[in-house]
């Protein structure tokens, strides 16, 4: 039910200056590679090795790599290397419900709004680790024109590609909860472990396989290597091509074997999912935006996926999303993008995603929280943030932030009665006992007693957190309130890029085949599409069709542009904008309807 949330007000006023909105964002996402399992490098423990440790550890210090967490997983029958990817949360077992649910919400961020995303790093963390400085305001980072959610997502993609070893072959899970738990300690020190106490001392961890009930997790591998083979092209087309193959094989696992939802192995961590439609139709519509081949919709329509949009019955939504529960993404995607396929079928999912944002709104106020549930209870409304975000760019709304959006980012950023920030190392009043071993740099003793790290304090990790800041309980042994996770983040930088995009775009970023930085809306387009931009002076702009032929070209100027180009005349369906200006070019899709 709707929580009496109040704690900020929408206002023309921001609460931070615009540069702190980036600096969180920047945070949030370099988060991910504090959560890097095998040889990484993992920026936070990269240079990590015990040497103050408990005395019961003094057995297995022989064992311990130093930086190294976790480089043994395979599958034991064979030895197929399972290494990499990303823990599910302050533990170090990669759970499957999570992990592929948060790096396709991070794609569909970035895809979404790709303005919003800087480049401030690389993926081997080399500026900051050759430098010891891994502030923000240090600035030690080392750009690699690549921007740093694809660098960090693309870690998880490098591992999803050897989860879906086949056809047959899909693993979900590595390690167990159970021995994980027991025995607080560091990465680096866990791994030195024996199995029983949740290390790989005599080998690989427990691996998890299936060959059928797998649907969702094996949904959102697959979409989210389909987003990747479409946003990575640009940077490296071969790795794009075999992220595209090795989502092609999800879809055939999906089509070929039982449908249905397994839980967690090893443990009672994450329940079996009790839906799947949506996430099968989340995958086959990232599958025709990355081929462009109508057979994905048509495919999802005619074995009943689509079922659940016109059903009210199963529509119905007293949820909110998380990895749970995903019917907002199939929603909002197959609206954007199946319309050219199947208008019906858009327009219902626009319909129905409508409805979900007024279900969000508080009864007061504007920090969303519908669902409020005591155990990560910020992870809802940076989720529904995220979600008003992506219904203003189907509105065509994106000349001002949301409200909701806004009012509820910003109450996680610290704007609020206390001051407080959730996101661990933003401002100056945050967690200093969040439920995250490494971030302590601490094996001396089962749960330690010092304070963060300062060296590495910007970890950008949000704690399930609570809506009275003066209530927080900033204690270690707080799962509820001082755990996070990657689910948990994922919506919070999704939502961050989508305010960056609009408050300050991003400029030097290679994204679209772009040079130049511009913003087009709305998409879909009716009638006018509008270039938001920060250049100035004449530019050339063309639009093609899906099949490269020329529509439309002519000589105008940025300023022109912004007031918009009458598209009335075009056919119904995806078309290329390309600009042409005197710092550079821009390329540009959109959907005409």
């Amino acid at each position: 039910m709707l929580g009496a949330m109040c704690a900020n007000t929408a206002s023309a006023e921001l609460a931070f200056d615009t540069t702190q909105y980036q600096k969180a964002l920047w945070m949030t996402t370099r988060f991910y590679g504090a959560q890097r399992s095998g040889y990484g490098p993992n920026w936070l423990m990269a240079t990590y090795e015990p040497t103050n440790v408990s005395p019961v550890f003094n057995p297995y210090l022989s064992n311990v790599k130093k930086g190294l967490s976790f480089i043994k997983d395979a599958d034991p029958s064979d030895g197929y290397d399972l290494t990499g990817g990303w823990w599910d949360c302050a533990d170090f077992v990669k759970f499957g419900q999570t992990e592929f649910y948060s790096a396709y919400m991070l794609l569909l961020g970035y895809s979404e709004f790709p303005e919003g995303y800087g480049d401030y790093y690389s993926g081997d963390y080399n500026g900051y680790i050759g430098s010891g400085n891994y502030t923000w305001e240090g600035k030690a980072g080392v750009p690699n024109n690549i921007p740093d959610i694809l660098d960090e997502v693309k870690y998880a993609t490098d591992y999803f590609i050897k989860v879906i070893r086949n056809e047959k072959c899909f693993y979900y899970q590595i390690g167990e909860g159970s021995p994980d738990h027991l025995i607080w300690a560091t990465s680096v020190l866990k791994s030195a472990l024996p199995k029983e106490k949740g290390g790989e001392l005599e080998g690989s961890r427990s691996v998890y396989r299936l060959t059928k009930k797998g649907t969702s997790m094996v949904a959102f591998c697959g979409a989210t290597l389909a987003a990747m083979s479409r946003l990575y092209r640009q940077y490296d087309a071969a790795y794009a091509d075999l992220c595209l193959e090795k989502a092609k094989t999800c879809v055939k696992f999906i089509l070929q074997n039982e449908l249905g939802n397994t839980g967690s192995a090893g443990g009672t961590f994450y329940a079996a999912k009790p839906k799947y439609d949506s996430d099968v139709c989340v995958l086959f519509t990232e599958m025709y935006r990355a081929t462009g081949d109508p057979e994905y919709i048509n495919t999802i329509n005619d074995e009943g996926f689509t079922d659940f949009v016109f059903d009210n019955k199963t529509y119905t939504h007293w949820y909110t999303l998380c990895y749970n529960n995903t019917e907002d993404l199939a929603h909002y995607v197959m609206g954007m993008y199946a319309g050219t396929v199947d208008p019906e079928l858009a327009e219902m999912c626009r319909e129905r995603f409508a409805s979900i944002m007024n279900f969000y709104k508080p009864a007061k106020g504007y920090v969303l929280n519908v669902k409020n549930n005591k155990w990560g209870m910020l992870r809802f409304p940076a989720n529904q943030a995220f979600m008003y975000g992506l219904y203003n760019k189907m509105k065509g709304t994106l000349t001002e932030v949301d409200p909701y959006a806004l009012a509820s980012i910003e109450y996680i950023m610290g704007s609020n009665s206390e001051n407080f920030s959730y996101i661990t190392g933003f401002g100056d009043n945050y967690p200093r006992y969040p439920h995250y071993r490494n971030v302590f740099h601490d094996d001396s003793n089962y749960m330690p007693g010092c304070e963060i790290d300062e060296d590495f304090s910007q970890l950008g990790y949000m704690v399930g957190g609570s809506f009275n800041p003066s209530e927080y309980p900033d204690d270690i042994d707080n799962y509820q309130s001082g755990e996070g996770g990657i689910d948990y983040n994922a919506g919070l930088v999704s939502a961050l890029g989508y305010i960056n995009a609009i408050l300050k775009p991003v400029s030097g970023v290679k994204n679209n085949s772009s040079d130049i930085q511009c913003y087009l809306y709305p998409n879909p387009v009716v009638d006018e599409v509008r270039i938001k931009s920060n250049e100035t002076g004449a530019t050339t702009v063309t639009i093609y069709n899906i099949e490269g032929q020329i529509e439309l070209k002519e000589s105008t100027t940025w300023e022109a542009l912004a007031e918009g180009i009458n598209v009335s005349k075009l056919a119904n369906g995806q078309h290329i904008l390309q600009i042409v200006g005197k710092n550079g070019n821009a390329s540009k899709q959109f959907m005409k309807r």
